[in-house]
């Protein structure tokens, strides 16, 4: 055997992922706000870049000193005086108010600390415990100490860290801390600094000073409240069936999770990517202009830099930053264009959606949306990715009109999962009382709607509508049936 050298040559066709595609890739599964900060930090890298939207606030601004400046030379800003009607959107129209003016020295008084008295510091969970820290505790330890546990708090207002731990790295005595702890339980909200939710429903009762013995068994044993075995718990707290059910009233107008009330969470505004409205008889779909960054390429200084002497780095360094500009700029207005595409598409396919509700949501897949605009399914499905539309029936992702089909019982067209979870929940809510309805029932319920359905997938679909079982629910039941 023999063994040689060749050298041959082989044609063959590749695909190859250039920077410039991989970054029009990226943009089409980014929403508007993750946009906006992408071309932000592109603001700051690249000099040719410029925000089109500051550049007119700026050129506004101007011309409206300028013209504010012309009528102060000319006089004419002193020949402005008040008519009559205008009095009535003064503030001090008021004696009192008049009378609070006299009172205020003008000098004493700047634009800075008008804007800080008329802007109020948005309260929330942190916030309020503060205050009253500063309030309860004069020892810089204690201080100290309270301003750990607030910093470790739960959005719920419990202490779900071990004291233990807290200790450990903090530095300060177990029993120290636990000193503090409890002076910080009679807080408001009523309930917060509670280490689990049995110690979180005592507290409210023993701060509003209606703590007894048997609700305190009573919240010791939650487990058989939530199971609805009444029998036992009258049993344990030794009350007759009528002062059973009042400490049960009692126990369930607490609340479980007192920091709620100062959550951040529903402090969020959602920002949709896409505006959908009627206008007469046709839908019309446009993108959030308002979240929408508008950036363009800074001509002037493109043109300063042409008449400067510049060497071939400088050269080099202008074009590569010049032609990253102009593929930014042509990459986001393709990314705007598809998505307008695909939206537009999807509101064509699921009018009975937008004119009728959730449960006329029909089945459809991206190859179904894909197929009609000549696109492929995997720019579809980027471009859908964690975007919202705004519609006149509230926010939804666009994820949420791509769902599965459904069999029918009759020839009629397939269902989709997304309807049949919405005909599902719409069942379980008008359910007798006292007599639930079991996953076969629903089954056969689902079936005389058309709807075929596994009595497995029935239970599948009640799981991700965080629904309880027909056993569950008819304890519920029980408990809600005492008349509290």
């Amino acid at each position: 055997m023999q063994i040689t050298q060749n050298l041959k040559l082989k044609q063959s066709q590749s695909l190859v992922m250039t920077p410039q595609l991989q970054q029009a890739i990226k943009l089409l599964q980014l929403n508007n706000l993750e946009l906006t900060d992408l071309v932000n930090k592109e603001l700051e890298e690249n000099p040719f870049l410029e925000n089109e939207s500051t550049e007119e606030i700026v050129e506004d601004f101007d011309e409206n000193t300028s013209d504010l400046n012309d009528s102060f030379e000319s006089g004419e800003s002193l020949k402005d005086e008040p008519k009559i009607d205008d009095y009535e959107n003064r503030w001090d129209i008021d004696s009192s108010h008049q009378s609070f003016n006299k009172n205020i020295n003008s000098d004493s008084t700047d634009a800075g600390s008008v804007v800080e008295q008329t802007l109020s510091e948005r309260v929330s969970l942190k916030t309020i415990l503060k205050s009253q820290a500063e309030l309860e505790f004069e020892l810089d330890t204690d201080k100290q100490i309270s301003q750990l546990l607030i910093d470790y708090i739960d959005p719920s207002g419990w202490i779900t860290y071990s004291l233990d731990e807290i200790s450990s790295f903090s530095g300060y005595e177990l029993k120290k801390i636990e000193e503090v702890l409890l002076k910080m339980q009679s807080f408001e909200p009523n309930g917060v600094f509670a280490r689990n939710l049995k110690e979180c429903l005592i507290l409210q009762l023993k701060n509003d000073e209606k703590l007894c013995s048997s609700k305190q068994i009573l919240i010791e044993n939650l487990e058989l409240l939530g199971e609805g075995n009444l029998k036992e718990l009258q049993k344990i707290t030794n009350l007759k069936e009528d002062e059973l059910r009042e400490s049960i009233k009692c126990v369930r107008l607490l609340n479980p999770k007192p920091g709620t009330k100062y959550s951040e969470e529903y402090t969020n505004i959602f920002n949709p990517d896409v505006i959908v409205s009627k206008n007469n008889e046709n839908w019309e779909v446009e993108l959030n202009d308002s979240t929408l960054p508008k950036v363009t390429v800074n001509q002037e200084y493109i043109n300063e830099i042409e008449r400067l002497n510049c060497s071939d780095t400088d050269k080099k360094y202008i074009n590569e930053n010049l032609n990253s500009a102009k593929w930014l700029i042509k990459a986001i207005e393709q990314r705007n264009m598809t998505t307008l595409k695909i939206s537009a598409e999807i509101v064509n396919q699921q009018k009975l959606f937008f004119e009728k509700g959730k449960k006329y949501l029909k089945p459809m897949i991206l190859k179904d949306v894909a197929k009609k605009i000549n696109m492929h399914e995997s720019t579809v499905s980027r471009v859908t990715s964690e975007k919202l539309m705004l519609t006149p029936r509230g926010i939804f992702e666009m994820k949420l009109f791509f769902s599965a089909s459904i069999g029918s019982t009759s020839e009629g067209e397939s269902h989709s999962a997304a309807s049949v979870r919405e005909s599902l929940k719409k069942l379980i809510s008008n359910e007798p009382m006292n007599s639930p309805f079991s996953d076969e029932i629903l089954v056969d319920k689902l079936q005389s709607q058309g709807i075929s359905l596994a009595r497995r997938t029935v239970a599948k679909y009640r799981e991700l509508l965080n629904i309880p079982s027909s056993s569950i629910r008819r304890r519920m039941m029980k408990i809600q049936n005492l008349n509290i």
